[in-house]
């Protein structure tokens, strides 16, 4: 994961009377790590520091906190292609289809549902130290970059959190001005579909074609596009039941994309559905 969102995290340590250098050194960090956009560590190191804070702290809900700083310029050139992109629809498709540039272990969906559209975070696995700040982290900054693309005025119908109900909800209330619930299937925001066509008051179309140019290089140097192609469709397979048109969309591609990309790996999506049906029932 790319430490880039997380850049306030020492600020709001100092906020509770904590010094952030030893608890940075004790996953391995430092100031100057965390301050530099282009440093990269393990999921796992990410989650080992919101435990820390946690538990340090005692806030329940520190992930909240440092979600909430984060704006697009955050997230670089995905964040600025998406500034300019001709309308919020276009710039969550941007996010979800490039996540993997500041995000390798989770999957980012926008998904329908009549006349309501909702922005998901899903981690690719749930042995973690600190899952709920990090679900709160990660739907704190989803709210932000909506924020961003769509006003300060912005606000969700509702605000889904996969975790338990907290001891303390004003901070979340005050933060996402939307009713909240909790212990649910799955994290995320869910809004109004006519947001989609808002065009962000950054957007252009000149300006977007070369971000998203810069953003495809980015993307094909450092991932294999193929594996990570094949990795997003097992972990939506596990978490949702969806046919093999459903999963293309979910996932950015069209169906022929998908479909050759699963033969070259020497498996089908019949095949990979089958398996992911196994896990849940073992789950």
């Amino acid at each position: 994961m790319r430490l880039a969102p997380f850049m306030a995290l020492p600020a709001v340590l100092r906020e509770f009377g904590q010094e952030p250098q030893g608890i940075l050194a004790s996953v391995g960090l430092s100031l100057e790590l965390i301050a530099d956009t282009d440093t990269i560590v393990p999921f796992a190191t990410v989650d080992r520091l919101l435990q820390q804070c946690r538990d340090l702290t005692g806030c329940e809900y520190f992930g909240l906190l440092v979600g909430q700083r984060v704006s697009l310029s955050s997230l670089g050139v995905v964040g600025f292609a998406m500034k300019s992109a001709e309308n919020v629809a276009t710039a969550l498709a941007t996010l979800s289809r490039y996540r993997t540039l500041h995000d390798q272990s989770a999957l980012i969906t926008v998904e329908f549902r009549g006349n309501m559209a909702s922005l998901r975070y899903a981690l690719m696995r749930n042995a973690y130290n600190a899952p709920e700040q990090i679900y709160d982290c990660a739907v704190a900054i989803g709210c932000c970059l909506l924020r961003g693309l769509c006003g300060p005025a912005w606000k969700p119908e509702k605000v889904v959190l996969s975790r338990e109900r907290p001891a303390l909800l004003a901070p979340y209330e005050k933060f996402f001005r939307s009713p909240l619930v909790f212990d649910s299937e799955w994290s995320g925001l869910e809004f109004h579909s006519r947001w989609l066509s808002v065009a962000p008051v950054g957007a252009d179309p000149l300006l977007y074609r070369h971000m998203l140019r810069e953003v495809r290089e980015l993307n094909d140097a450092a991932r294999d596009t193929a594996v990570d192609l094949i990795s997003s469709l097992r972990l939506l397979l596990y978490t949702r039941q969806c046919k093999q048109d459903e999963a293309a969309a979910l996932l950015g591609v069209n169906c022929r994309t998908l479909r050759r990309q699963l033969q070259s790996a020497g498996t089908t999506f019949r095949g990979e559905l089958e398996t992911a049906r196994f896990a849940r029932a073992r789950a």
